[in-house]
């Protein structure tokens, strides 16, 4: 059983290169359909993710995922090589090569091995293996070709990282910076690893983890060409090899040697990160003494074992007591004076090196990121509203009233400040950017497309969009139907769209952006729209709505689809059909405090509009009061707020009382009237009218009193209270008072009603 930690960042890792690796094959794809060729930077990044998963499955020992992707990759070279040419065949057996690892990384997750599924790889192996022999007709390539050998442990796969170099592609400066960040860290815990070999019994896991991550450090400096790091990686893998074989001494002196050698690669890090190539100064010097550490082959294949702590047998005599000097030397020793008493260069040679080294900025690369567990986050923010409900109380309190103190008032000011700066920081720390889950939408749409027969594009506005990161796995699920429905019912067949004058490929618009405190996702198709006529009648079947109901507004009418059960399918598919997925989308979007709205126009197409808060934690609220109770609203609902005059309040034949704000007649509620408070006999001209709107929708809300601006800390309401329409939770105020916060859309709703 593997380490669990190494299981659950090797799950993560390979999760988020899936998530990177499908969007690329749909890239493929299209170019593969529009242009008749395959984008070549595309296609080696396909083929570079294919080679990490495979390198971590691989020393993890999961057979099944290293065999399935090592097929993949081979594959993949022979795409890059031009030995065969693109097609459907090959990008739809690895994007079933995908899901199958996809499959097997859920069964890791839960009992940490992927055995049990090596039928199933067999056959994903044996489509892999038969997509590589579809264009066999090509006279450069020969029937059954023989897979690429697997690296030996010993790390001899040289050949096969060199040519993953960087000239046979652009390297963008995104892809430099991500190189640098994951070396700095690979690094890192070599050096970690061999700083604790000293004081721990368990040197062989200390050793096989550092020799994986200088195995994946070195993977990395070949794809990108950096030669020079490539080869000391290389070579420093074959010593840690042979000191967890046990052959080489894990003693202070060569460990002393190893964390030298990760000092020059972390310099030459520090290098490309100020833009030069990272190159090594004396590189063919610090290969040579690693390899008078590594014993000669002949020497260790002769019959008499050694004695476990016996000095490795060397190449050469010379070399036999070039080691036993180095192990006498002094480990505070610079590795210049340990290679001149080796014999190995001389002081000019090493006063010249360490001139042209000097020359460089030893600095290390600074991370600029770090990973932390969103219960920390979550924690964090939990804090940090108790911190605000704890400001409020000081700055508000009733013992203060009537007091006037310059220096509690400034302090107080200041107070404010940090908190606010506090909050927004700790509100920033949990948005992520939206691309992640829009990206997972582009393998959807891809299958939809196939599955269905149709021709379907996504398009993508608004991805670095951010959004509160738990908001972002609630949508996913509302996300999916919305799509799955505009595949399904909206995008016509393309014999429809040719009769219709449209193009033949479909399009979904997938859109993201900031408007008012509020996230808007919208996703919008170029179908035929929703039919209305279609969607009564079976209201009406359903018993949703009366016979004949001829009063229902368009947006009344989409609002339908939303209804549990409800569908217009005349069959049930394997997408949709069965009239639940519409009603998931709204009471997911529903429990945290969004919206989903409808617009269709009939032969062009329908957009579906998710509305959310940025954050369910904190919020700017207007602190009210009516009659005894005090109520906060929040400030983006309010459009304006003003004292009405009597000849501008008309009363309507069923005494509804209107007000007029400049052209328009709008409804006055009372939260006394709406909740039956008994507290309402105060005269409209007495109190103040705050203008609320959602959705189009507005009311004047009568209140006695504005008491003030203030931010607040969300709290559910107790579970025995259920959900109240037009409430959306509770705040504790300065003086220890629980307030209610109302939601303005169950309000406008709750009122007109």
């Amino acid at each position: 059983m593997q380490d669990a930690e190494m299981i659950d960042s090797f799950i993560i890792d390979s999760r988020e290169m899936l998530d990177e690796i499908e969007p690329d094959l749909i890239e493929l794809q299209q170019s593969f359909e529009n242009e008749g060729n395959a984008n070549e930077e595309t296609l080696n990044n396909v083929f570079r993710l294919f080679h990490s998963l495979k390198g971590a499955a691989s020393f993890l020992q999961l057979k099944n995922v290293t065999t399935v992707t090592h097929e993949a990759e081979t594959l993949l070279n022979q795409l890059r090589e031009e030995e065969i040419p693109l097609g459907n065949t090959q990008l739809d057996v690895i994007f079933q090569a995908s899901d199958f690892i996809r499959t097997v990384l859920a069964a890791i997750e839960e009992k940490g091995s992927d055995e049990g599924f090596e039928s199933e790889a067999d056959g994903v192996v044996q489509m892999l293996q038969n997509a590589c022999k579809k264009n066999a007709d090509f006279p450069e390539v020969s029937q059954g070709a023989p897979p690429i050998p697997e690296a030996e442990a010993s790390g001899d796969e040289k050949d096969e990282s060199t040519s993953e170099g960087s000239g046979e592609f652009p390297i963008t400066s995104d892809m430099k910076k991500q190189f640098i960040e994951e070396s700095e860290e690979l690094l890192d815990k070599v050096e970690q690893n061999l700083l604790s070999l000293e004081e721990t019994e368990a040197q062989g896991e200390i050793l096989s983890n550092s020799f994986r991550h200088i195995h994946s450090f070195k993977g990395n400096c070949g794809f990108f060409g950096y030669a020079d790091m490539e080869r000391l990686s290389h070579t420093t893998e074959t010593v840690l090899d042979q000191m967890k074989n046990g052959v080489i001494r894990a003693n202070g002196d060569n460990i002393n040697i190893l964390l030298k050698i990760v000092d020059t690669l972390r310099g030459s890090l520090a290098d490309i990160a100020q833009g030069g190539e990272g190159k090594i100064k004396g590189c063919d010097i610090l290969i040579d003494l690693l390899n008078d550490m590594i014993p000669h082959q002949s020497a260790i294949s002769e019959g008499t074992p050694e004695p476990s702590n016996a000095t490795p047998i060397t190449k050469s005599e010379t070399s036999f007591h070039n080691q036993e000097k180095l192990c006498q030397s002094p480990s505070q020793k610079p590795l210049g004076e340990i290679l001149v008493e080796m014999g190995e260069t001389t002081h000019e040679v090493v006063e010249h090196a360490l001139k042209l080294q000097g020359n460089q900025k030893k600095r290390r690369v600074t991370r600029r990121d770090i990973r932390v567990d969103l219960d920390k986050l979550n924690e964090l923010n939990d804090l940090v509203g108790e911190l605000v409900t704890a400001q409020a109380m000081v700055i508000r309190n009733p013992d203060l009233k009537g007091y006037e103190f310059e220096n509690f008032e400034k302090a107080a000011h200041h107070l404010e400040q940090i908190s606010s700066n506090l909050q927004d920081v700790a509100m920033s720390l949990r948005m992520v950017p939206i691309s992640g889950l829009f990206r997972k939408m582009i393998r959807l749409v891809h299958d939809l497309s196939r599955k269905s027969g149709k021709k379907v594009k996504l398009e993508m506005k608004g991805e670095e969009t951010e959004v509160d990161k738990t908001l972002v796995e609630l949508i996913s699920d509302p996300l999916v139907h919305i799509i799955r429905n505009a595949v399904d019912h909206g995008i016509e067949s393309l014999e429809e769209r040719r009769k219709l004058g449209k193009e033949g490929t479909g399009t979904i618009l997938l859109e993201a952006k900031h408007e008012g405190g509020e996230v808007w996702i919208t996703v919008t198709d170029d179908g035929k729209g929703l039919d209305r006529d279609k969607i009564l009648k079976k209201a009406v079947e359903k018993g949703l709505i009366p016979k004949g109901e001829a009063t229902l507004t368009d947006k009344e009418v989409y609002q339908l689809i939303f209804e549990p059960g409800f569908s217009t399918a005349e069959k049930v598919t394997d997408i949709s059909g069965r009239g639940v997925g519409m009603d998931v989308v709204k009471r997911n979007i529903e429990q945290i405090k969004g919206r989903v709205d409808i617009q269709s126009i009939a032969g062009q197409g329908t957009t579906i509009s998710i509305r959310i808060p940025l954050t369910l934690a904190i919020i700017d609220g207007m602190l009210v009061r009516s009659g005894e109770s005090r109520y906060l609203i929040p400030i983006l609902a309010i459009k304006e707020s003003f004292r009405p005059k009597p000849e501008h309040v008309t009363v309507m034949p069923g005494g509804q009382k209107m007000v007029k704000v400049r052209e328009d007649l709008i409804p006055v509620a009372r939260l006394s009237d709406v909740y039956n408070l008994g507290n309402g006999n105060g005269k409209l001209d007495e109190g103040i009218l705050i203008t609320l709107e959602n959705q189009g929708k507005s009311i004047c809300l009568f209140v006695d009193e504005i008491v003030g601006q203030m931010e607040t800390v969300i709290k559910g309401l107790p579970g025995f209270m259920g959900n109240i329409q037009g409430i959306s939770g509770c705040t504790i105020l300065g003086d220890g008072e629980v307030s209610l916060i109302l939601d303005v859309r169950g309000l406008i709703e709750r009122a007109r009603h």
